[in-house]
């Protein structure tokens, strides 16, 4: 009975998925894994490295409905060029940052952040300043078994993490939650910008303007 339900689940997930979701194929002795992509890699030991990079992301959620969760090592992969057979991998406490060029054209940066005394998390750098603003990119995961391969029903999660100079840790304190008041919760943290906490409490900044947030804050003199 309960594989039954657990069978109807999934299609009922995947009905659902084909408008949001995004569907990638696993081969039986497949594994999943990012492009590489033209970039930068600067090590702790001030060596910089110019290629390709390929990193791994893992999954912003663990098990799902009981079943499995994905996600990648945070392991940092490079070589000199795409079509070169020789790469070299680095753990996460040897790399100082790294920046590359995504499919879009777009550069993006990204580096190992604390998040708390034990914990790091690859994100991406999306702001550094008075308050640095990251983007950990993950997915939710639901896995569809199938004799000779494996479907994964991706759906894109974004968090995103804040932290202050003067902050040893990032923390995603406004990631949604029906138990903060965003405009008590951001009035708080930016309080010593008087006119954004203004239009904080104003409602002229919603809890999905971040960036916009930062950025004056930043500025705020």
């Amino acid at each position: 009975m309960k594989q039954i339900l657990k069978i109807l689940l999934v299609l009922i997930f995947i009905c659902y998925a084909n408008n949001t979701f995004s569907q990638v194929t696993i081969g039986k002795n497949g594994t999943f894994s990012n492009k590489w992509y033209s970039g930068t890699l600067v090590l702790k030991s001030k060596d910089t490295l110019s290629g390709v990079v390929k990193f791994e992301n893992s999954s912003t959620t663990k098990d799902l409905v009981g079943l499995r969760g994905v996600g990648g090592t945070n392991k940092i992969f490079f070589k000199k060029a795409k079509n070169s057979k020789k790469k070299s991998k680095f753990k996460k406490d040897e790399v100082e940052y790294f920046i590359v060029k995504t499919n879009s054209g777009k550069i993006a940066k990204y580096a190992f952040i604390l998040t708390n005394e034990k914990n790091t998390k690859l994100m991406q750098i999306l702001i550094e300043g008075k308050v640095s603003l990251y983007l950990k990119k993950g997915y939710e995961n639901m896995y569809l078994e199938n004799p000779n391969s494996t479907t994964i029903i991706q759906n894109e999660k974004n968090l995103y993490y804040v932290k202050k100079q003067s902050e040893k840790y990032a923390s995603n304190r406004f990631f949604a939650n029906v138990f903060k008041s965003f405009k008590k919760n951001a009035s708080r943290y930016f309080t010593s910008c008087k006119p954004l906490v203004g239009k904080i409490n104003k409602g002229q900044y919603k809890s999905d303007e971040l960036f916009e947030i930062i950025k004056e804050y930043n500025n705020c003199e």
